[in-house]
């Protein structure tokens, strides 16, 4: 396996770039960047990438006063998928930590996954869990957290990229790119972002690292992802989620044909993303109802998806359901509500 130049007993290796892009968001970017800094892992630059901000983004990013703080401004706004690219374009990390600017690390993340590098240095890609912060889900100043979901079968260590990836596609292990250390040189042989499915780029930029051969995994939580209103996810459409996440699927499939020597395996994972694509389905929906749809309009919406789904089983359905999402989706909202605060008083 080729990769960065390196030595496994140098005590600075590896150097790891942690990239925020940023868009009018001060005060977000700002924790953010703080909880990075906090890192008890030394070797990092953090640069972010402000996409031609109007509010205080620049004032606040220059109060912070730390020489591996690196901010370059972009003339004009360039997207959100296009300053995600220029992340990875500028970082000088020969690994990359890809986070929104409202997303948090645990202060050890780092240190944790450069354990692994340093046993197996080049390693693609070291994965470890994150937890979801909800924030004014069903009125102001409200907070709930999602617990990270750990593997029960993959302990701390480094496993076969194939054996991670089939948990991840089971939901037996949350992770994104937040919580990811991935090799710089990879992302940008790939391709970086693409625009053709930006709902789903995340998934689409981090899982294809996993077919290079062997990865990393942190099993334990060690970042926070946030969801609120002005959060990115929280304004894609329905349709759009699922129909880039079933592009991304797809890909995937067709990477495994190619890299994937044992047809049991590849037939195993190219099922799998269905299951996956299944779950996203039962999220999408949930946030649908949340929204104000009826069950009408569920029924509807999952009519209208037929064509996208009709690689996907009852089973799928099945074994990716979970009883409070079913709960959500047939409940009407005022009753949810009402059944979270009565969980939050007797729990």
């Amino acid at each position: 396996m080729s990769g960065p130049k390196n030595s496994a007993v140098d005590s600075t290796y590896p150097f790891i770039t942690i990239a925020i892009p940023t868009r009018n968001r001060a005060a977000l970017v700002k924790n953010c960047v703080m909880s990075v800094l906090a890192q008890t892992y030394p070797n990092i630059e953090v640069f972010v990438s402000d996409n031609a901000s109007t509010d205080d983004t620049l004032a606040a990013l220059s109060a912070i006063k730390d020489d591996r703080l690196r901010v370059k401004t972009n003339s004009e706004n360039v997207g959100l998928i296009g300053n995600f690219n220029n992340c990875i374009h500028e970082a000088k990390g020969e690994y990359i930590v890809l986070m929104s600017d409202d997303n948090a690390l645990d202060p050890t993340f780092l240190e944790k996954c450069v354990r692994l590098v340093r046993m197996e240095p080049g390693i693609p890609i070291v994965l470890a869990a994150y937890d979801v912060l909800v924030i004014d889900e069903f009125s102001s100043n409200e907070r709930r957290v999602v617990p990270a979901v750990l593997s029960k079968k993959l302990s701390t260590g480094i496993w076969e990229g194939t054996e991670i990836l089939r948990e991840y596609l089971r939901g037996r292990i949350s992770t994104q790119t937040l919580s990811s250390v991935i090799r710089t040189d990879i992302l940008r042989r790939n391709g970086g972002y693409s625009t053709e499915y930006p709902s789903a780029a995340d998934e689409a930029i981090w899982i294809p690292v996993l077919f290079e051969g062997r990865a990393g995994l942190v099993n334990e939580c060690c970042a926070t992802y946030m969801v609120h209103d002005s959060s990115f996810s929280g304004g894609v459409a329905a349709d759009d989620r699922i129909r880039d996440v079933r592009k991304v699927m797809e890909e995937i499939s067709v990477v495994a044909e190619r890299k994937i020597a044992d047809r049991t395996t590849r037939r195993q994972i190219q099922r799998l993303t269905w299951r996956y694509l299944a779950f996203h389905v039962m999220i999408a929906l949930v946030l649908y109802r949340r929204a104000g749809a009826s069950l009408i309009d569920v029924v509807r919406k999952l009519w209208n998806w037929r064509t996208m789904l009709k690689q996907c089983t009852l089973m799928d359905f099945i074994t990716t359901l979970r009883f409070r999402s079913l709960g959500r989706i047939l409940l009407p909202t005022p009753l949810v509500r009402v059944a979270f605060k009565l969980h939050r008083i007797f729990k």
